[in-house]
C-alpha cells in the first residue's frame, strides 16, 4: 500500500489542510491523514509498541489513534472551518522521532495570515511523517 496524499514540503501539507479547512471539506481533510491501511503497512511494524512482547493488538493502536484524531479534526473544522488562511510558515516544536524508514516531527505550529493581513499561530493538527523525502499528515491530535 503506497502512501497516498503525500506532499513535498510541510507547507504544502499545511496549504491542503488549509483548502480542505476552508471548504468545510470533512473527507477531504481525513484523507490527508493516515488510512488504516497505511498505518498498518508503513508505521505498525516499525513501533515499539508492535513488538509481541509488548503485547499491544493492531486493533486497539490503529483504534485510539484514529478516534483521537478524528475528535481533534472534528474540533479543528468547528474552529476554523470556512476561514480562509495562507501559509506563512510551518515548525515543529516537539521532538523528531527517527525510525528505520520514516521519521515523525510533532507538535506542528503554523503561521498563517488572513485576508487582513493579519498573522496567527495555529495548531491544526499534532504530527507529520515523512518516508522517502515526502510529507504525510500522521494526526490531527494536537496534545497542549
Amino acid at each position: 500500500v503506497p502512501l497516498s496524499n503525500t506532499f513535498a514540503s510541510a507547507e504544502d501539507l499545511t496549504r491542503a489542510v488549509l483548502d480542505g479547512l476552508r471548504a468545510r471539506d470533512l473527507p477531504r481533510l481525513r484523507d490527508l491523514a493516515l488510512s488504516e491501511a497505511e498505518f498498518r503497512t508503513h508505521v505498525w511494524p516499525e513501533l515499539p509498541t508492535s513488538r509481541p512482547e509488548r503485547n499491544v493488538p493492531f486493533d486497539y493502536a490503529w483504534g485510539q489513534l484514529a478516534q483521537r484524531s478524528s475528535d481533534a479534526l472534528t474540533q479543528t473544522l468547528a474552529r476554523h472551518g470556512g476561514r480562509s488562511l495562507a501559509v506563512v510558515r510551518v515548525s515543529f516544536t516537539g521532538e523528531t522521532t527517527q525510525y528505520a524508514t520514516f521519521s515523525v516531527m510533532r507538535d506542528t505550529e503554523v503561521v498563517a495570515t488572513d485576508d487582513t493581513g493579519r498573522e496567527w499561530i495555529l495548531r491544526l493538527f499534532g504530527s507529520v511523517m515523512v518516508k522517502d523525502g515526502r510529507y504525510k499528515l500522521f494526526s490531527y491530535v494536537v496534545d497542549d
